[in-house]
């Protein structure tokens, strides 16, 4: 496998520090794009009006 990339540690002012560390391993995990769907999916749901029923339907 190939080495980790180094990054560059920021601070709170957002500048960046003498510190360096290895990416970590989940960036380099492959994008899936079922879990792309998905999760788009459920973001736009989330927008939906909720409708609640007629206490008058059926009457």
């Amino acid at each position: 496998m190939a080495a980790r990339p180094l990054v560059t540690v920021y601070n709170e002012k957002y500048e960046a520090t003498e510190t360096q560390i290895k990416l970590p391993y989940v960036f380099r995990a492959p994008i899936r794009p079922d879990v792309v769907s998905f999760i788009h999916d459920q973001m736009f749901r989330n927008k939906r009006q909720a409708h609640a029923v007629s206490t008058m339907a059926g009457k």
